[in-house]
């Protein structure tokens, strides 16, 4: 019976009429909801395709039946540590801090190896959790852009740090047989998952990059998302992803299509590490609401801003550019997007405002 109700909830109502004709995609959009959904209907107790449909249901922004379906798969096989990651995506995802640590550190002992995102600052099983905020009067002068001031770029790193970090990357990657080109972990609500993929490196795969970028976060991104976001927002608020990426020029390769990050709901920041004298084209484009306008930030400045504002990677034509991008989750954000953000998820969105309705904690 579980099955079938979440098989009813997965599929769209409007594939009871479904218009026609149906682009490629809209049709393998269909056939990877109905594959998903009927695997766990033939096979009910198969853990791997509770997780399979976990996931689907996750990429759609069905949070709700995405944690019922992951719940069972970890029910059915609880040595499955790829359920409990996801699992605690979808958690994070609907605001649930406690619940998504649980399921990390429940797959870290499976493993033995600890998730990235509980490995930064402020991270929810770390000391500095529960600690007061650093000052917002700790942040440096931002500039700030677009109609609404949403958009904000920061000076935070030295050329010669900058250097470091690109130069502590390569011989990273260069020990471990090169960058990689993987599909992006979490998927962006409506876009292409190869508009939003690059060679890239988590940071809290190399130890002296997690270092250096936690001293970062401590000493002014806190503080200037404190500024930029509201500190109630700052003091809920959870950088659970954080990777370097490598534009090179190469096909596939030299930017990033127009997107938002994950579901549109949280906070997106990216620092330039190159010198823009080391290559051609880059930058940031938004297109939010009729407003378009495309930042060229200087070496060391941080671009931060809201997830829903579409964006995109203007391309590298020529030479080297390497860039830090890192994803935050806060639940005020995840419920209450600002005003003028209309790129996110609104399943997302209703699931998250759903759930912390319902927990006294949240509240």
């Amino acid at each position: 019976m579980a099955a079938l109700l979440l098989l009813l909830y997965a599929v769209p109502r409007a594939a009871i009429n479904l218009p026609m004709p149906l682009s490629r995609s809209e049709l393998a959009s269909y056939r990877e909801a109905a594959v998903a959904c009927s695997a766990v209907v033939l096979e009910p107790r198969n853990s791997q395709a509770w997780r399979r449909l976990g996931l689907m249901l996750h990429g759609k922004g069905r949070l709700d039946a995405a944690r019922s379906a992951l719940q069972r798969g970890c029910e059915l096989d609880a040595q499955d540590a790829q359920a409990l990651v996801e699992l605690a995506n979808v958690e994070r995802a609907l605001g649930c801090f406690d619940e998504a640590s649980h399921a990390l550190l429940a797959a870290e002992k499976i493993t033995g190896r600890r998730d990235q995102s509980l490995c930064y600052y402020r991270a929810p099983t770390s000391p500095e959790a529960a600690a007061p905020l650093p000052s917002p009067d700790a942040a440096p002068a931002s500039v700030v852009h677009g109609a609404a001031g949403q958009v904000w770029v920061t000076q935070i790193a030295t050329a010669e740090e900058c250097a470091w970090v690109i130069a502590t990357a390569e011989r990273f990657n260069e020990a471990r047989g090169g960058w990689g080109n993987p599909p992006p972990r979490y998927a962006p609500a409506g876009t292409v998952a190869d508009n939003v993929r690059a060679p890239h490196m988590l940071v809290a795969d190399c130890g002296p990059l997690t270092d250096w970028l936690n001293a970062k976060l401590e000493a002014v991104v806190w503080p200037l998302l404190s500024r930029q976001f509201g500190e109630g927002v700052a003091a809920e608020a959870w950088l659970y992803d954080s990777f370097l990426l490598k534009f090179d020029g190469l096909p596939g390769r030299s930017g990033l299509g127009l997107h938002v990050d994950d579901d549109g709901l949280g906070i997106s920041v990216n620092l330039l590490l190159s010198d823009p004298a080391d290559f051609e084209g880059g930058g940031t484009f938004f297109d939010e609401d009729g407003e378009t306008f495309t930042l060229a930030p200087r070496q060391g400045e941080l671009v931060s801003h809201h997830g829903g504002l579409r964006h995109a990677s203007v391309p590298t034509t020529s030479g080297v550019r390497y860039i830090l991008v890192a994803f935050l989750r806060s639940p005020p954000l995840t419920i209450d997007p600002p005003e003028g953000v209309t790129g996110f998820c609104p399943n997302s969105q209703a699931a998250a405002a759903a759930v912390r309705r319902r927990s006294p904690v949240a509240a």
